[in-house]
């Protein structure tokens, strides 16, 4: 080349322009042209085609195509068709919906609180809009029951009337008869049994009388219900351990307010009475109508209880009885309702106590805590509504900020971003090699200082040796190491270890002339015969402050032994784990030759960033476009999701079977068969009703299924069709918007750039919303489609959940991660077709052959600048939403410094998210829509008046100083020829 520029400075130009080409010829895909076997003159022709030609169908000289017409319009009829579906479904749910019953509280037979009408001809609780808890006396006193039924005075009692004529067996009579009874009570073997109730026995009746009447006081509100609560009670601990599972000892019931009581209401008296399926039951009956008349006094008198009256509990009296003790709280005007007790609750065991077991009650109760705290939430955000307003608009400005720095440092952080993932590569083999030898007690972390110490020592001194030209030193080592004269000079942890003899105190007295084992600073096992104590393996002093000795392995040994034993305990996994190091290390080495061999695409990525930079910066007025967007997506989203209660919550009457089952297993199922009440998504509820049993083939069935809140019918599909539809057709118009925009500023002259004389938002707008709303539909369509199938598939996977069919649940997942590729896919072919449509103003189809045709000869571009823009994507979207949190703290600390932060941190964090998405999102696309202009001038010829700055080199376009200097040295050439 020097010679060329000497002798012919014309053609070293050429061969210098020449050379160029070639480098970014290098750069391109192939064209499509494999050479041989693999390709034809047809198919070559048709990639022509396809390709960006000047005076062609294809032809960008001028930027995005000014004269087009309207495309795929069709599609657009079929959107209002669309529309006027999902007007006529939401009407239709409009008569028969009830959104109230999505959110309104439930009692235990899922009935709806505040409700007038409720499913199964259930009860009018119209007045009734709180959901409270009663005591649910069946498992409150169940204990007590056993323990009156089972203990030895009643059960003399019970086995001689079933004795009484052993040989005519009556209908409780009999041997049979009297094991029944042996086994309810758990008094012997049986398979409903895992051992005998624990409980004292009752062996006198006095004994029984005293001892349940006791008991009961505390409960059924004759004593001070603070004593139930207390461990000095007549219950000992037992209402002070329930508390994990307070459900069962509740029944949720619809009530007028939270905390309703008797108070000076005429109540209703209820005398207990257990469920027929209770295997107990006649024996208790037998006991209350005909037993000693001891216990059938302390079964009236005890076993009463006082109901709350109608108007403030509608329901039977077994489920209206007050739990003694027990208050409750109104949750933030959410209809739910949180545990508390009574003042008398506190004073027995101390408030303390009382908060420690209203939390638990209130966390196992569950729906209760919903409202918590919305009221301190909302109050504290409105408190600081000043400052979230100055994030807001700090915000906007960090993000602008951002987009101007990112035209400096864009290439720092691909970089930067590209040696973490290589180092992450790296690093997890290592730790996933380490762990296959890692001792049991030692930590990772310290394994693997252990091994990589280890593994430089031998490496530096195989190196020496190497270089040095002398001897392998034996590092063999036995016992306890007496015999090592070794090399190792690092101890385990990669300590420098000091030369023998020197430093002060102990150190000094470890000297050669003591011990001639010493060299130097090698670890050795240094001791006498006469020596009590001796180090385990070799050892020495390090020249660090902070650690005296440690010690040492030999040079070579990379993993320790482990005295313990492995963390890892198996041996199959120990193998796993060091082959699934060394595959994560081949998969470092195969990124790094990918990094190598796509260093050019990575520096056309950084470009092409750096020039979406310059148009957001240029361009704010983008930015105003994914916000109207999300304004137009949040009005959708609340228009849709009212009209979506209505569907939702229309829930047959014939959906769940009226029908009573003799057992839960039966109503709900079990791991492998349906339950009546839960074989179809959305499940049923089950409840027992204990007032409603039924005899079926003489056996009791008390077990009831109640509706689910919400069902899925072809009208809500039509309806979820229709929402996809809409946010995908929302999303697109941004996309296309954008692309246009950034074609039009592409190829704006660069001296009117940003000066405002060709509105570039404008006019990709109009391009849009006049020419192009039908091929926008159509792309849409095809993405909400995929996504109905994909919920469709969700919910036959849900289906056969219910079903038990495991294998088509398996399915079901199987095709909705193929869906979900396939998404993906079409997003990404989507995105492309709309930059093609507001580039050349083609309909759709045609459009996406382009993109498709033009991402095939460009599949490694586009894949790098992908990875890259996902990349930036989120530097971004982290960098600003960290910096309104930041921002936002110290704006917070100024106007409230006596105020909790929590809640406005958090309300910032979303603040710089959304508004960090919509910065990203228009950035992305302008890569994008670049990168297609690059190609376009690439394949067309570069106008280097219009090319940003950032691609002339991509594009062989000289700067001005290049031309300058080519020119004078030009000049020169010609007046040396004219002096010859």
């Amino acid at each position: 080349w020097f010679t060329l520029e000497k002798s012919s400075p014309r053609l070293a130009c050429g061969w210098r322009r020449k050379k160029r080409k070639n480098a970014q010829a290098a750069d391109q895909e192939p064209d499509g042209s494999m050479g041989g076997c693999c390709s034809s003159d047809e198919d070559a022709a048709v990639e022509k085609k396809e390709k960006f030609q000047e005076g062609g169908e294809n032809d960008l000289t001028g930027g995005p195509v000014v004269n087009r017409g309207c495309t795929d319009a069709w599609c657009l009829l079929v959107l209002l068709a669309a529309w006027l579906a999902w007007i006529v479904a939401t009407f239709a749910g409009l008569a028969d919906g009830d959104p109230a019953k999505l959110y309104n509280p439930r009692d235990y037979r899922g009935d709806y609180c505040a409700a007038e009408k409720n499913w199964n001809n259930g009860l009018n609780l119209k007045n009734f809009p709180v959901q409270s808890y009663t005591m649910n006396v069946t498992a409150t006193i169940d204990d007590i029951v056993k323990q009156l039924v089972c203990s030895t005075s009643a059960q003399s009692y019970i086995i001689s009337s079933l004795g009484a004529d052993l040989q005519n067996v009556s209908t409780l009579g009999g041997v049979e008869a009297v094991n029944t009874y042996l086994c309810a009570c758990c008094l012997k073997p049986c398979s409903g049994c895992s051992g005998s109730y624990e409980f004292g026995d009752l062996s006198s009746l006095s004994d029984l009388s005293s001892v349940i009447a006791g008991k009961m006081s505390e409960l059924n509100g004759a004593s001070d219900p603070g004593n139930l609560f207390s461990p000095s009670g007549a219950n000992g601990n037992a209402f002070t351990e329930m508390w994990n599972e307070a459900t069962k000892y509740f029944n949720a019931v619809c009530l007028p307010d939270c905390n309703s009581q008797l108070g000076t209401d005429t109540p209703r008296p209820w005398a207990y009475t257990m469920a027929l399926d209770n295997p107990l039951a006649p024996y208790f009956e037998l006991l209350k109508t005909s037993g000693p008349a001891a216990i059938k006094s302390t079964i009236s008198s005890a076993f009463t209880f006082q109901a709350l009256p109608l108007s403030k509990c509608p329901y039977t009296e077994s489920k209206c009885v007050p739990f003694p003790g027990v208050a409750f709280t109104d949750q933030g005007g959410t209809g739910y309702c949180s545990i508390s007790f009574t003042e008398g609750v506190g004073e027995k065991i101390g408030a303390a106590a009382v908060d420690a077991l209203a939390s638990l009650g209130t966390n196992s109760i569950g729906e209760g805590g919903v409202g918590l705290n919305i009221g301190d939430v909302a109050g504290d955000f409105l408190k600081s509504i000043d400052a979230f307003a100055l994030v807001f608009v700090c915000t906007f400005i960090l993000g602008f900020l951002f987009m101007v720095m990112l035209r400096f440092f864009v290439g720092l952080c691909v970089w930067l971003a590209v040696l973490l993932a290589f180092l992450s590569l790296v690093l997890g083999g290592l730790a996933t090699y380490v762990k296959s030898f890692q001792c049991q007690g030692a930590s990772l972390f310290d394994t693997t200082v252990q091994f990589t110490s280890a593994t430089a020592t031998t490496v530096s001194v195989a190196a020496s040796n190497s270089i040095a030209g002398a001897e392998t030193v034996s590092e063999e080592l036995a016992g306890d190491g007496g015999n090592y004269t070794g090399v190792q000079y690092r101890t385990k942890m990669g300590y420098l270890c000091a030369e023998w003899g020197t430093g002060t105190g102990l150190s000094s007295m470890y000297t050669s002339a003591q011990y001639p084992i010493l060299a130097k600073n090698y670890c050795r096992n240094p001791y006498s015969s006469e020596d009590q104590f001796k180090a385990n393996t070799i050892w020495c002093f390090t020249t660090d402050s902070t650690v005296l000795w440690q010690e040492c392995m030999p040079v070579g040994i990379l993993k320790p032994e482990c005295e313990n034993g492995f963390a890892v305990t198996e041996e199959a996994l120990r193998q796993v784990c060091e082959i699934c190091g060394f595959v994560i290390w081949g998969l470092a080495v195969i990124y790094l030759l990918a990094v190598c061999c796509l260093v050019g695409r990575i520096r056309l990525a950084i470009a092409l960033n750096k020039v979406a930079a310059d148009f957001v910066a240029e361009t704010p007025m983008a930015l105003a476009v994914p916000m109207l967007q999300a304004i137009m997506g949040a009005a959708w989203i609340l228009v849709w999701s009212f009209s979506a209660t209505f569907l939702l919550s229309q829930v047959p009457a014939d959906y769940i079977t009226t029908d009573a089952f003799t057992s839960y297993a039966e109503a709900y199922g079990t791991e492998t068969v349906p339950g009546k009440c839960t074989d179809k998504w959305p499940t049923g509820l089950v409840y027992k009703d204990e007032e409603g049993c039924e005899l079926i083939d003489g056996k009791a069935a008390c077990w009831r299924c109640a509706p689910p809140r919400y069902i899925f019918d072809w009208q809500f599909g039509v309806s979820l069709f229709v929402f996809f539809w809409n946010n995908a057709f929302n999303i697109a118009i941004g996309q296309c918007i954008i692309a246009g925009a950034v074609g039009t500023w592409f190829y704006t002259p660069n001296s009117e750039k940003g000066s405002g004389l060709n509105p570039p938002v404008k006019r990709g707008t109009w391009n849009t919303i006049r020419y192009h709303l039908g091929s926008v539909a159509f792309g849409s369509f095809i993405i909400a489609l995929i996504q109905l199938i994909r919920a469709i598939a969700y919910y036959m996977q849900q289906q056969a959940k219910s079903q038990k069919n495991y294998v088509v649940v398996l399915i079901m997942k199987v095709v909705q991660c193929c869906l979900w590729c396939f998404e993906k896919c079409m997003k990404f072919l989507n995105k492309n077709a709309y930059i093609q449509v507001a580039l050349m103003g083609t309909n759709f189809c045609k459009s996406a052959r382009k993109a498709f045709f033009l991402i095939l000869r460009n599949a490694a571009r586009f894949g790098t600048i992908s990875l890259v823009g996902a990349v930036i994507h989120r530097i971004g979207i982290c960098f600003i939403t960290l910096g309104s949190v930041g921002l936002g703290y110290l704006i917070f600390s100024g106007l409230h410094p006596n105020g909790s932060p929590v809640v406005s941190l958090i309300s910032y964090a979303c603040v710089g998210y959304v508004i960090g998405k919509v910065y990203m999102t228009v950035f992305g696309l302008a890569v994008d829509t670049s990168l297609q202009c690059f190609i376009a001038c690439e394949e067309m010829g570069p106008n280097q008046n219009v090319v940003p700055e950032a691609l002339h080199w991509w594009l062989g376009i000289k700067e001005p100083i290049d031309r300058a200097m080519e020119d004078k040295h030009r000049e020169q050439t010609t007046t040396d020829e004219d002096k010859e």
